[in-house]
């Protein structure tokens, strides 16, 4: 065989497989909004994706491993745009709005599923989150914005390296998200106005977060 058909046929195979894992995450997101995620078997999602279960095997570990991958499927784009658009000489409070927005956005998206998938990841175990994650990362960047500000004196406070405050931050749109999440979320409302909304409530707790590492104090109306 030459070496330009067996290129070919590697090729043509891995662009197969990575059909068939799209098809697969596509027909889970589905399935955990239409059935939920506890009633959902590997089988219903294989015959949805119109692949054998040995397939959905191959791909992901088990049920829980999917769950996660089609979380960080929507995850990872939001976080590309966030450090693609993020302003470096932003005053650190609009670049931590900014980054709640735009993963706000991306959960508004679609709130049925993220609901479903929030509720069903919160207390997943660690074996079943693979090198995918985008959380570490996305921790690190955030620690980075905190340094950054430290040095550039809108802090006077800087535990951890940045870290510990990027773990508070995490914690307080985490909070919001689930907050938003947990009510009416308008079927009329764009996802842009949705995050937007939830922002502005992001964006108090964080003012607040921030006087606490020694930010002066925001403009009236700020604060909570």
């Amino acid at each position: 065989m030459e070496r330009g058909d067996r290129r070919e046929k590697t090729s043509a195979r891995t662009k197969a497989k990575e059909r068939s894992r799209e098809a697969i995450l596509a027909a889970a997101r589905a399935q955990f909004v239409a059935r939920g995620y506890e009633a959902t078997t590997i089988r219903d999602v294989a015959r949805a994706a119109g692949v054998a279960v040995g397939s959905v095997h191959a791909h992901f570990k088990d049920k829980e491993a999917l769950l996660v991958s089609c979380l960080f499927l929507g995850i990872s784009a939001a976080l590309r745009r966030i450090w693609a658009e993020l302003d470096p000489n932003a005053p650190l409070l609009d670049q931590l709005t900014g980054c709640g927005e735009v993963l706000y956005e991306a959960y508004a998206a679609q709130p049925a599923l993220s609901r479903v998938m929030l509720k069903a990841t919160l207390f997943v175990e660690r074996s079943a989150v693979a090198a995918e994650d985008p959380l570490w990362p996305f921790l690190e960047g955030l620690a980075g914005l905190f340094r950054r500000a430290y040095e550039r004196g809108e802090l006077r406070r800087s535990p951890g390296d940045g870290l510990v405050a990027a773990r508070g931050f995490f914690a307080v749109y985490l909070a919001t998200l689930i907050g938003g999440l947990s009510g009416v979320v308008g079927a009329e409302e764009e996802p842009r106005a949705i995050a937007a909304r939830w922002a502005r409530e992001l964006r108090a707790l964080v003012r607040l977060q921030l006087e606490g590492l020694g930010a002066p104090r925001g403009a009236e109306g700020e604060s909570l």
